[in-house]
C-alpha cells in the first residue's frame, strides 16, 4: 500500500511483519526495534525516540479519552432526574466537539503540510520530528498512509458527536418527571 514494499526493497508480508508490532508498540511501551532482515532494526534511533514519543502522545490522548467517558458517564448518572438539561448540556457538548474535529478535518485535508506541522510543534521537541525522504520512518509510514489516519480519526469523532446528539435529542424530548 502506498508504494512501502517498492520503497524499502520488500514484499508487503515483510512491510507488515514489521509495521504491525510496531503500532502495537504504540499502545504497550514497546521498542519499535522490529527488523525486515533479521538483524537491524529498520528505524533508526532517533526513528524509534521519535516513535515513543509517539506512543506517549497515543497513550495519553486514549486516556483523556477515558477519562472524558468517565465524566460523561458520571455527569449523566447524576442528571439522570434532570433530562432536559442533560440533554442540553449533552447537545451543547457535542456541537463544540463536533464543530471542533471538522474545522480540524478541514484544516487537515485543506492543508495536510501546515497542519502536520502544527500538530508535531504542538507535542513534539523540535528537532526531533522531521526525517529526510531516505528515513525508514517515512518510508513505512508515508504522509498517505497519516492523511488518512487523520480522517480515520475525524470521522470517529464526528461520529461520537452525532450519537451524543441523537442522545441528547431524545433526552430533550422525553417528558419531565411527573408529568
Amino acid at each position: 500500500m502506498h508504494g512501502v514494499p517498492v520503497s524499502l526493497g520488500t514484499d508487503q508480508a515483510h512491510v507488515d511483519a514489521v509495521t504491525a508490532p510496531m503500532l502495537a508498540d504504540l499502545f504497550r511501551d514497546g521498542g519499535f526495534g522490529e527488523s525486515l532482515d533479521g538483524a537491524a532494526p529498520i528505524l533508526d534511533a532517533g526513528e524509534r525516540s521519535h516513535m515513543r514519543d509517539v506512543a506517549g502522545v497515543t497513550r495519553s490522548l486514549l486516556l483523556l479519552e477515558a477519562i472524558a467517558l468517565v465524566a460523561l458517564l458520571l455527569s449523566g448518572r447524576r442528571l439522570r432526574d434532570e433530562r432536559a438539561r442533560r440533554g442540553r448540556l449533552l447537545l451543547i457538548g457535542a456541537g463544540l466537539v463536533g464543530a471542533l474535529a471538522v474545522a480540524g478535518g478541514l484544516f487537515f485535508a485543506l492543508s495536510f503540510d501546515a497542519a502536520f506541522a502544527v500538530f508535531h510543534s504542538l507535542f513534539f521537541k523540535a528537532g526531533t520530528w522531521q526525517f529526510g525522504p531516505d528515513s525508514n520512518l517515512i518510508r513505512l509510514f508515508p504522509e498517505p498512509f497519516w492523511f488518512q489516519a487523520a480522517l480515520l480519526a475525524g470521522a470517529s469523532i464526528v461520529l461520537g458527536a452525532l450519537l451524543a446528539t441523537i442522545a441528547a435529542r431524545r433526552d430533550l424530548r422525553a417528558p419531565a418527571r411527573g408529568d
